[in-house]
């Protein structure tokens, strides 16, 4: 299995990350958090209960955590939490996970751990210099259309303004 360092996903298909659609994978070790699941914050706190009474290593990152909303409101109920376990013992953890109902019937507990899917679909991913190239781009484009507001509501105002002078 070839592996992203820097969404941490198993690559399943062997030439891009699922995630981020980069091409720098690299086989995994042993060692290597990988992302098993997304899931609840509650389901997460079962799991590692879970993962811990079975002396598996993992950790839990909460989801979107450097949001202006969660940093402002902190973290929504509903939050969505990333549980990670290392490479090596990935069919050990999708056994427990499968002894405590948390994974259903057509997982054998051998195969890793398959990578979120994409929620847009299926696309070609855009290179370093074009995804740069269309925020630059995106940027500018905002940067016009508040001006065209500000000018737009500068103007209507003064012609409001002159109907009372």
């Amino acid at each position: 299995m070839l592996y992203c360092t820097r969404c941490q996903v198993l690559s399943t298909d062997g030439d891009r990350c699922p995630l981020c659609g980069g091409k720098k994978l690299r086989p995994a070790r042993a060692d290597d958090p990988v992302l098993l699941l997304t899931t609840g914050e509650g389901e997460s706190r079962q799991i590692a209960a879970a993962f811990d009474d079975a002396g598996i290593p993992h950790m839990e990152r909460p989801l979107d955590t450097g949001s202006a909303s969660s940093i402002i409101l902190g973290q929504s109920r509903c939050s969505q939490t990333r549980v990670f376990v290392p490479f090596g013992e990935i069919g050990t953890a999708r056994d427990v996970l499968t002894g405590i109902g948390f994974l259903h019937d057509g997982t054998d507990g051998t195969a890793p751990a398959e990578p979120p899917e994409r929620k847009d679909g299926p696309e070609k991913t855009m290179g370093r210099g074009k995804r740069l190239a269309v925020c630059i781009l995106s940027v500018l484009l905002f940067a016009v259309v508040v001006t065209l507001v500000v000018f737009l509501a500068d103007g209507i105002a003064g012609r409001f303004k002159s109907l009372f002078h």
